[in-house]
């Protein structure tokens, strides 16, 4: 063999061997860009810093348009690092600042998601910027679908735990050089959702003759599924989540949990269920061939105002229009129990 073929190939080779020992690409945000960002948001300041950030939901915006005190706004546009949501709504991205029964807090309106092409370091950039500014519990809403069968339109849930698809299969959004004064390198999920806090929202439920003996009102604990989205689940997929355990299933969420728990917040996660999938049997494509091409009477399809693999139970749709109203109320009644 001419050894001067290995010479020819040897720069090559040693290039793609550089290229295989170096770390997978990542997107990286450096420390000092969140720290921009929080001195930023501290000179806009009118008050003292917030020590409760509550993330609202599409549609759950309720708590930080009945905000008390000296009330104001910063928008997503004008803090260096943050990004604006894409996702059709009646507002833009902003911070609202102002008070619970005299506790300083922010509101953060018109969250982004994972599926609308932002990173995970972007959509929880906010959390990260919010931490470093003061905050120290963090309360996430968001509108979630319910797979367990004992679940309803309507019903509110406190998360205890989460099942997260995309963290499983390598999506995380603590991937990438970490810096110690933000958290630890290795830090532990397995408490992510305070439970003081849920018990606390339990406490002002059960308590609260307003909410606890208002009509229809029901509130659960339940484990939440994070899928990115923006598609739905289809019916094997719910039915091998609801085999993994998970009751409720979203496409938010869970990337600003692991944020918090990561930054020392203490967390607490209120889903409100605004659909429920179908639990029937599927139909047979092979028994309905058989039946058209006997000729024999064939069941007529079930006619719905929802989507086929939704299912609106009896009563459920105009209770679940209040829900985000009685939502509101009890994050305000827990808010002012801190």
């Amino acid at each position: 063999m001419d050894h001067s073929e290995l010479k020819v190939l040897d720069p090559p080779v040693a290039e793609l061997a550089s290229a295989c020992l170096s770390p997978r690409p990542v997107e990286t945000i450096p420390h000092s860009v969140y720290e921009s960002a929080a001195a930023h948001v501290r000179r806009q300041l009118r008050n003292d810093p917030p020590r409760v950030a509550l993330v609202c939901g599409k549609g759950l915006q309720g708590v930080s348009e009945q905000l008390e005190g000296d009330i104001h706004e910063i928008p997503f546009s004008a803090i260096p690092g943050f990004v604006s949501s894409t996702v059709v709504t009646s507002s833009t991205g902003r911070l609202v600042f102002g008070e619970v029964s005299g506790l300083p807090v922010v509101c953060i309106v018109g969250r982004c998601h994972y599926y609308e092409g932002y990173s995970m370091k972007h959509i929880t950039f906010p959390i990260r910027v919010l931490s470093l500014v003061g905050v120290r519990t963090l309360i996430v809403t968001s509108a979630v679908s319910g797979i367990a069968a004992d679940l309803d339109l309507g019903d509110i849930v406190v998360v205890r735990d989460h099942i997260s698809l995309p963290t499983l299969a390598g999506l995380n959004p603590l991937i990438g050089p970490n810096y110690a004064q933000l958290g630890p390198r290795l830090p532990s999920m397995y408490n992510a959702y305070t439970f003081a806090l849920r018990k606390l929202a339990f406490m002002v439920f059960l308590g609260d003759e307003e909410l606890h003996r208002k009509k229809g009102v029901r509130m659960r604990e339940a484990v939440y599924c994070y899928a990115t989205g923006p598609s739905s689940e289809t019916r094997a997929e719910c039915a091998a989540l609801r085999a993994l355990g998970a009751e409720v299933v979203g496409t938010s969420t869970v990337p600003e949990v692991i944020v918090a728990h990561h930054a020392g917040l203490d967390v607490l996660c209120l889903g409100l269920v605004t659909s429920v999938v179908a639990h029937g049997a599927e139909p047979s494509a092979e028994d309905a061939a058989r039946a058209a091409m006997a000729a024999t009477p064939q069941p007529r399809p079930r006619v719905t105002a929802v989507d086929d693999d939704i299912l609106a139970r009896k009563n459920s749709v105009k209770k679940g229009g209040q829900r985000p109203v009685d939502l509101n109320l009890l994050i305000q009644r827990i808010v002012a129990r801190l």
